[in-house]
């Protein structure tokens, strides 16, 4: 049994609830699975019931010999996975683009860091790490590199060569950490490739990004080769909240039995994506980008405004204001449109005709993109160091 069913049924029950959370359950809608680790529900810090049969669930959808789950979103995997995997003092990689908790991690473990530069195309858009970055950076290390963490989609939804980093990494014996928040989705079908999870050590996934799971959900997938489960059990002790959201759990668990049976979801939003990028040979001024590359998601919809004299916030702006689309990030050339499989076809039509619509009225000019070099300083103290000042 599923904890969604687990959840479902006790709270049906006729149990009356002496324990916390204060609502007592009478508020109705999501109140009624908001519990605490009572018998029969489990305990996510020490599961043996149903939190560990949706977490093995888990794992085989990955493909990973672990996972957990996580309702401190990914930057709770990000923490555990680096505090877990290497000691005080050791040298760790990571792009100079990662996420604040991969540096708050670096921090907190007290490392020594090393960077990995990516590039940064004409739009300021920062391209996914490559094998050869990577070996640049491990070859001037000033010591043995223990770990190297990746960001792979990138925010744009860039991939990294995963499985060729990884075969690297794993020849010079470093633990290879991939930052998957923005790739739950990808290995369930063929126009989603790259899933990180059975080449990485640790892979973290924000299921709530690109998947329907309610926000802060997220999964951290583990293969138990090079990586001590329990310290990563320990390490979710420390930065995971002691009472878990039971609700977030129930997300999980539901999202785990979509996706168990996502066939034909994935048929259909392919279709949607497919016809929504016939467009591109509609639009005079603004750009898809990268629609046809095999190492960009196509999920994520960049659209560009560079030579089409608006900027990526004006046209989020434009779209949000009269046609009642709100995209999810707008910058100097370009705005960010995510898109999963609960997107519907109207959605689709709706965006497509707006950009139509728009491009119209515009005119040819280039907007100046500020950031397209990247900046490599010298470092002259740790992150750990610069916090002590």
């Amino acid at each position: 049994m599923s904890l969604s069913k687990r959840l479902e049924n006790y709270a049906k029950s006729n149990m009356y609830p002496f324990h916390m959370p204060g609502h007592k359950r009478r508020l109705g809608g999501y109140y009624g699975i908001d519990m605490t680790e009572v018998e029969g529900v489990d305990d996510l810090h020490d599961p043996s019931d149903v939190i560990a049969e949706d977490e093995k669930r888990l794992a085989s959808l990955y493909g990973a010999d672990e996972a957990f789950m996580i309702v401190g979103g990914s930057t709770v995997g990000n923490l555990s996975a680096v505090y877990a995997s290497v000691n005080e003092g050791d040298l760790i990689l990571i792009q100079r683009n990662s996420h604040k908790s991969v540096y708050n991690a670096a921090t907190l473990r007290h490392l020594q860091v090393g960077y990995i530069y990516p590039k940064v195309d004409e739009n300021g858009i920062y391209a996914a790490a490559t094998l050869e970055e990577i070996q640049l950076a491990v070859d001037k290390a000033s010591k043995p590199v223990s770990a190297v963490v990746i960001t792979s989609p990138t925010y744009e939804g860039y991939y990294c060569e995963v499985e060729k980093i990884a075969d690297y990494c794993h020849e010079n014996n470093i633990i290879l950490i991939v930052d998957e928040a923005h790739g739950a989705h990808l290995g369930f079908h063929h126009e989603f490739p790259h899933q990180s999870a059975q080449a990485a050590d640790i892979t973290i996934t924000s299921l709530h990004k690109t998947l329907p799971s309610l926000t802060q959900t997220a999964a951290m997938l583990v293969n138990k080769t090079r990586v001590d489960v329990r310290k990563i059990r320990e390490a979710l002790d420390i930065f995971e909240t002691s009472s878990p959201s039971y609700v977030l759990m129930d997300s999980i668990s539901r999202c785990i039995d979509i996706m168990e049976k996502s066939t034909d979801y994935f048929e259909e939003y392919v279709d949607n994506l497919m016809d929504f990028y016939k467009i591109s040979g509609k639009l005079k001024h603004i750009k898809i980008i990268d629609e046809n590359s095999q190492l960009k998601d196509k999920g994520k919809l960049v659209i560009s405004t560079k030579n089409a004299g608006i900027t990526g916030v004006e046209l989020a702006k434009l779209l949000r204001e009269k046609y009642e689309l709100e995209t999810e990030l707008s910058s100097f050339s370009y705005l960010l449109a995510m898109t999963s499989i609960m997107d519907s076809k109207d959605g689709f039509e709706r965006l497509k005709k707006a950009l139509i619509e728009i491009d119209e009225n515009l005119a040819d000019g280039e907007i100046c993109v500020p950031i397209t070099k990247v900046l490599k300083p010298n470092k002259k103290l740790e992150l750990w160091e610069a916090k002590r000042l």
